[in-house]
């Protein structure tokens, strides 16, 4: 059983072992001298009442001599006697005896009660009461013809000679060295408490058991090749030994009383009452003419009795060698985590394995290191590889932004011409309205995939998250299957919330996809709300991070797997993640977390396994109202100056020509750069107003912007792309552009910009 543990260890566990079956046979024996001492104060019995008992058990004399229940002994024989009956050892002429007879008489009902007990001590033998007036009773019920005379004097029993008051003073509990047991097999221990009444003493109670019951099977388990484990009494006195069964006296009664000095004469120094004040440690003998022995004591508690674990040092130090080989293999196999144990007192074995397991550790902490050292790099290489997916990701982002925005323009453009044209409320009219809608939903869709790729400008403003949560969801939609319900509850006249549209797009995208990879697998379905609420009180539940005031809440609940605690936790830290392979980088949420906070918003999480994930994002409402493309209203004035147009595209360049000179406007339009820079060099004082596209074969509108500017450094630009990477709306004033326009634009925002560029460099030259 604990042949895995260090001998030093074992020989305490061996120790302990012993200690707790002692303590149990010590508490029986104290509830046994209570109860005895209780029944003696409290029983009244006169002897016409001693008399009645004698009667009613059938006392009289057996033919052995003793004076006991006739009755019950018959029963016994006959094997048909109840399991809790006593047995009785009585003279004769005790029966004359008050004191005997009283206190016979008080004990009368204690079998069931000491059937209990028994039956809490399996191990246990008899149980019995001894009294002064040399009477007794036993518990099972034994027949006395195998045991003992009438005439015994019970005052020479060895249980009752340990506990007399003449050789116990302290009134201690006391185990007697083993004995012979009745029937002559084996051995037997007596373990024994004195019983005082009044300050008196008057008996004892006893309890006998097989000495081997006493300690567990592998108390003589060993280790090393020579090694011998055995207990002796605090005289020295063998109690337990391997071979101790096979030297016993068989006369029945005797004891055995074999000192451990007799197991060899190195033995001879070690003195009992020295190692019982020790407790415990290690010795080391030297017989004159044998092998040195080294090893192991340790006293039991409440017994007073010391193991011994002894073994040949060489055994000792063989095993000490092995251990350090086969430290050393394991090291060598990559094994780090070994370390080795101070089995013995050896000073170069200890030595050797502290050198050993500090190597060991160090070879540990080296490795350790190493691995980390390869996971971040693993984690490093897996972020270059998302950035560059996402950098590829955006170039075709770009370059479908591009080719699509030069596709809407037209259709935009003219639809918005035809509009104008048409009468309001003919059918030709509705008609050109719903292709100029689904022209403006394309163009809707085009700046997601900008904001999905990075791409779009940024910038914070009053926007209605509404209209926001309804393109994302339009767009996820796509994507997730169809037999994942979304349900939708958003309220149409939230009041808007000053943010990035871009952002507040992500953090829908993030917490959606989220949801749909929490209940995919079992075709669950998630619900996305909007709702404004009002915070009165910066103490109200859950919201105590806030400031009073009107918020829009953005809940995301799914009916997936939900998070225990210790996910909760650690939901926001970047790169942690619960998702496959694949699924996640472990950025969402930590991205979310930022943005609100950046938004002095708060994010609110709610997750239990098994019922569900809901996410409640809070941030400030806006004072301002949102803005929302519509097609204007009110008519831009034209003019009669004369503009230079340029667009690869010949469809683009014929619709904006189309458009310029409706609105009076003299144009000279051209696919071609070049050929625009050379009539503008011809003539620069007879055009008004440049506008360009930006992405045009030979010669981009950057660069031909440039090259005009430096003939006519007052003329307005306006440079107009589908998308490009090398200029924006933030930076078109350091590069010879004076308005910049996002394809495609509709013909009243094109036309406004054109009369207000040309206004204003009215009112500079005047």
């Amino acid at each position: 059983m604990l042949k895995d543990y260090p001998l030093q260890l074992q020989v305490k566990q061996i120790a302990a072992s012993l200690e707790t079956n002692i303590r149990r046979f010590h508490a029986a024996l104290y509830e046994l001298r209570r109860l005895s001492q209780v029944l003696f104060l409290e029983t009244r019995a006169t002897e016409s009442d001693i008399d009645a008992w004698f009667k009613q058990e059938g006392f009289g004399i057996d033919e052995d001599g003793f004076w006991l229940s006739l009755p019950n002994l018959k029963a016994f024989r006959e094997n048909r006697a109840p399991g809790n009956i006593l047995s009785h050892s009585w003279h004769p002429d005790l029966v004359r005896n008050r004191d005997a007879c009283f206190r016979m008489y008080a004990l009368r009902n204690l079998g069931p009660f000491l059937e209990e007990i028994r039956s809490g001590l399996s191990d246990a033998a008899w149980i019995y009461y001894q009294d002064i007036t040399n009477t007794s009773i036993q518990f099972p019920y034994i027949d006395q013809i195998t045991a003992i005379t009438p005439d015994f004097d019970w005052s020479s029993y060895h249980t009752y000679q340990s506990v007399a008051p003449e050789n116990n003073p302290e009134g201690k509990i006391q185990w007697t060295p083993p004995s012979i047991d009745y029937a002559g097999e084996g051995l037997i221990l007596s373990v024994s408490i004195p019983v005082d009444l009044k300050g008196n003493f008057i008996g004892l109670w006893s309890i006998d058991l097989p000495m081997k019951s006493l300690y567990p099977e592998f108390v003589f388990d060993t280790l090393l090749k020579g090694q011998v484990n055995f207990i002796a009494d605090q005289m020295g006195l063998l109690v337990a030994h391997p071979s101790i069964e096979t030297r016993i006296d068989r006369e029945k009664g005797s004891i055995f009383q074999h000192h451990f000095h007799e197991l060899g004469p190195g033995f001879n120094t070690l003195k009992p009452e020295k190692l019982l004040d020790r407790k415990s440690g290690q010795f080391a003998l030297s017989p004159p003419d044998g092998e040195e022995v080294v090893g192991y004591f340790e006293v039991i508690p409440g017994i007073q009795w010391i193991f011994f674990s002894a073994f040949p040092r060489q055994s000792m130090e063989d095993v000490v060698n092995q251990r350090i080989r086969n430290a050393l293999d394991r090291v060598g196999s990559g094994d780090f985590s070994y370390r080795l144990e101070t089995v013995s007192g050896i000073e170069q074995a200890r030595l050797i394995a502290e050198g050993f397991n500090k190597m060991a550790s160090a070879l540990e902490n080296q490795e350790n290191l190493r691995k980390k050292n390869q996971e971040e790099k693993e984690k490093l290489e897996e972020r270059l590889r998302h950035y560059q997916k996402m950098e590829a990701i955006g170039t075709l982002a770009g370059g479908i932004a591009h080719d699509f925005n030069n596709i809407l323009f037209p259709i935009i453009g003219y639809a918005e011409l035809l509009t104008e044209d048409l009468p309001r409320g003919s059918p030709h009219h509705d008609m050109v309205r719903e292709i100029y809608q689904a022209a403006s939903r394309a163009r809707d869709l085009t700046r997601q995939i900008l904001t999905f790729s990075r791409q779009s400008e940024l910038k914070n403003q009053a926007v209605s998250f509404q209209s926001i949560i309804k393109e994302a969801l339009k767009l996820l939609r796509s994507s997730i299957p169809s037999d994942i319900e979304i349900l939708q509850n958003i309220q149409p006249d939230c009041s808007p919330v000053f943010a990035d549209p871009t952002k507040l797009h992500q953090i829908i995208m993030n917490l959606c996809t989220n949801a749909f990879h929490a209940v995919q697998e079992k075709s669950g379905r998630f619900e996305v709300c909007l709702e404004e609420i009002k915070i009165d009180s910066e103490y109200q539940t859950g919201t105590e991070r806030l400031v009073p005031g009107t918020y829009a809440r953005l809940t995301v609940a799914d009916t997936g797997c939900g998070m225990d605690k210790q996910t909760l936790m650690q939901i926001f830290d970047p790169y942690f993640t619960t998702k496959k392979k694949g699924k996640g980088t472990g950025l969402g949420l930590s991205v979310c977390y930022g943005i609100v906070k950046k938004l002095n918003g708060d994010i609110k999480v709610y997750s239990e396994p098994g019922q569900g994930t809901s996410f409640h994002i809070y941030l400030p409402a806006a004072d301002s109202s949102a803005e929302e493309d519509q097609v204007p209203e009110a008519r831009i004035p034209g003019g009669t100056e004369k503009i230079l147009l340029v667009d690869d595209e010949q469809s683009i360049a014929e619709m904006c020509r189309n458009i310029l000179q409706k609105y009076g406007y003299r144009v000279s339009a051209f696919v071609d750069s070049s050929l625009a820079l050379e009539a503008f060099e011809k003539s620069p004082a007879d055009f008004d107003l440049v506008i360009t596209d930006m992405t045009m074969p030979g010669m981009t509108g950057d660069v031909l912007a440039g090259r005009i500017k430096k003939i006519r450094k007052e003329i307005p630009v306006i440079l107009c792309t589908g998308f490009s990477e090398k200029i924006s709306r933030k930076d078109y004033q350091g590069k010879a552009i004076d308005e910049f326009l996002m394809k495609p634009i509709t013909v009243h925002k094109f036309a406004g910009a054109v009369r207000n560029l040309l206004e204003n460099r009215k009112k500079e030259a005047g």
